[in-house]
């Protein structure tokens, strides 16, 4: 449903030509039509948080990271969690958004805390899954800080020279860590 959005795209990780992990990043501005999973499950308070001024003066961009999945046989390593972030975080870094969010369950929540986002909700039903979800967010300047004490989320840690090929579309080769 939402992955032929124009807003939204999928960044897939490999390991040896085998897809091992995946996450969809979908724009959202405000006074736009876009839609997102958080956009349709929490219009309220996605609409209220895109609203928002932030201390530059830059507001009403943002970028919600969703379905975030590892393979069965990629199930316990980590590193690739912290390489999607690395990689969404830089997709929206460089469309200048403002505030991140996510929908995530409720046994999550301590691992987004630690990546500086906040409750915007409390847990509710969400279509299509199961368990209840609660929207999370985070601004941007949270999210540099963040990123600026912990190197596995910061794009700019490392080398940076194909990142800009990642943004075309290209195949790119990351690691975890700088070689």
């Amino acid at each position: 449903m939402y992955d032929d959005l124009s807003n939204c795209q999928t960044i897939v990780l490999y390991d040896q030509h085998e897809p091992v992990a995946s996450v969809r990043t979908c724009f959202l501005a405000s006074g736009s039509p876009q839609r997102s999973p958080a956009m349709d499950t929490y219009p309220e308070q996605v609409t209220a948080l895109l609203r928002q001024q932030t201390p530059t003066g830059i507001g009403g961009r943002g970028i919600e990271t969703t379905r975030l999945v590892r393979s069965p046989a990629a199930e316990n390593n980590q590193g690739l969690v912290f390489l999607l972030y690395r990689l969404a975080g830089y997709v929206g870094m460089m469309a200048h958004t403002q505030i991140l969010l996510a929908c995530v369950r409720q046994n999550h929540v301590s691992f987004y805390r630690r990546l500086g986002y906040t409750p915007a909700t409390e847990a509710r039903s969400y279509p299509g899954l199961n368990c209840p979800m609660l929207l999370m967010s985070c601004t941007r300047q949270r999210y540099d800080e963040i990123r600026g004490a912990f190197p596995l989320i910061d794009p700019y840690a490392g080398a940076t020279e194909t990142l800009d090929g990642f943004l075309s579309g290209e195949t790119i080769p990351v690691s975890l860590l700088r070689s």
